[in-house]
């Protein structure tokens, strides 16, 4: 048995307009998507978000939702920062509680996002928290801090990047991110790390290190990580500094530990050596077999002699273990283009339904956000 994707639909969450973004900027960029499970008459409504890079000053997080599965999209709030009135700057993600965590409830929508200054001169995890669906934020605490958004900067505080929220097997809030502070020690460059929280998202754990590779010209980035079928978890991650940026992957009982962080995790490759490169998301859902499918989505699809387009899923039937195959994706685009597939987001809608957001190119440089939306099926029955 396998997993098929059946393209349904496809059309445009949101289109920047060119006058209102930076002129050397794409506009927007890092979507992600949720549908709501714990929200009572609202469950089915889709709620997503973005980066939008906006010469109005301080940037705020889109959040748009749809109540008709996906096909069309209405501006329903904006994520403002309202603790360092910085503005969120980057890499939004968004996630809905299946159940409650200190004084949040199941249902309760939170969201994570790089408060950064207009000079540059720090990084900031920001935790959002909505108990009303999407419609109202407010601030909730201080993830981490870092020193500016530059890569390799080295002789200064390293930034932190890219958050990625989920609940762990203990219940409590999880953030796996991208840090970059431990490059003042010349074994490393960029590594991962993790930060949970057991009160709601008030307080946080001393981030530990899920990823730490003690090669200074590896930097692991972009986590993403999933629950699967069978309790464990899955987190994906690309390698700067590997041939094609390749997409790795690791697995967890509980999601909270993640093995030796020097060992740089398992290449999610077919049999024949394709792999995926830059910018993972992860998925599971339980179409494909009796163990269902790990789906797994990057900008591109290369190989150790070059790159290849990046019209293809990589999926696993096995909770991670064994091959990896190739299936049709649902947003194709043009990766000569280095913004388009700039962190795409999915998620499975009602039982056998499955939504991408992609940033596909309009003109040139400015991308908007593009959605396929495609039936899960298994088929080899």
């Amino acid at each position: 048995m396998a997993l098929k994707v059946v393209r349904e639909n496809m059309g445009v969450v949101f289109t920047p307009v060119n006058e209102e973004v930076y002129p050397n900027s794409s506009g927007v960029l890092y979507p992600r998507v949720i549908e709501l499970h714990h929200a009572g008459e609202l469950n089915g409504l889709l709620l997503a978000t973005f980066d939008h890079s906006t010469v109005k000053e301080p940037p705020v997080v889109p959040v748009m939702s749809s109540s008709d599965g996906g096909v069309t999209w209405e501006r329903l709030s904006s994520v403002e920062d309202t603790q360092n009135g910085f503005g969120i700057r980057f890499q939004p993600d968004i996630f809905e509680l299946p159940v409650p965590c200190g004084d949040l409830p199941a249902g309760a929508i939170v969201l994570a996002g790089n408060s950064v200054p207009l000079d540059f001169t720090s990084t900031e995890l920001s935790f959002y928290v909505s108990l009303d669906h999407g419609r109202t934020w407010q601030f909730r605490s201080s993830v981490v801090k870092g020193g500016p958004p530059v890569e390799q900067n080295f002789g200064k505080l390293g930034p932190v990047w890219e958050p990625n929220i989920y609940i762990d097997a203990r219940g409590g809030i999880s953030v796996a991110f991208t840090d970059e502070r431990p490059h003042d020690d010349p074994l490393y460059n960029q590594t991962l790390a993790l930060t949970r929280s057991e009160d709601g998202g008030r307080t946080w754990s001393e981030p530990v290190y899920t990823v730490k590779i003690p090669d200074r010209a590896m930097r692991p980035g972009m986590p993403v990580v999933a629950r699967m079928g069978n309790g464990k978890y899955i987190m994906a991650y690309e390698i700067v500094g590997k041939p094609d940026c390749d997409i790795y992957f690791k697995l967890s009982d509980d999601g909270i530990f993640w093995g030796d962080p020097a060992l740089e995790g398992t290449l999610a490759a077919t049999k024949s050596g394709l792999h995926l490169g830059s910018m993972p998301y992860v998925l599971w859902v339980p179409q494909g077999g009796k163990n269902g499918t790990v789906i797994l989505s990057a900008k591109r699809e290369g190989e150790h002699l070059g790159m290849r387009d990046p019209g293809f899923y990589h999926v696993n039937y096995n909770y991670g273990q064994g091959e990896w195959h190739r299936i049709p994706m649902l947003i194709t685009y043009n990766t000569d283009n280095l913004q388009a597939g700039w962190s795409m987001g999915m998620a499975r809608l009602g039982k056998d339904r499955l939504i991408q957001l992609a940033p596909t190119p309009m003109n040139g440089r400015l991308m908007q956000i593009t959605y396929g939306i495609g039936r899960l099926e298994t088929v080899g029955e």
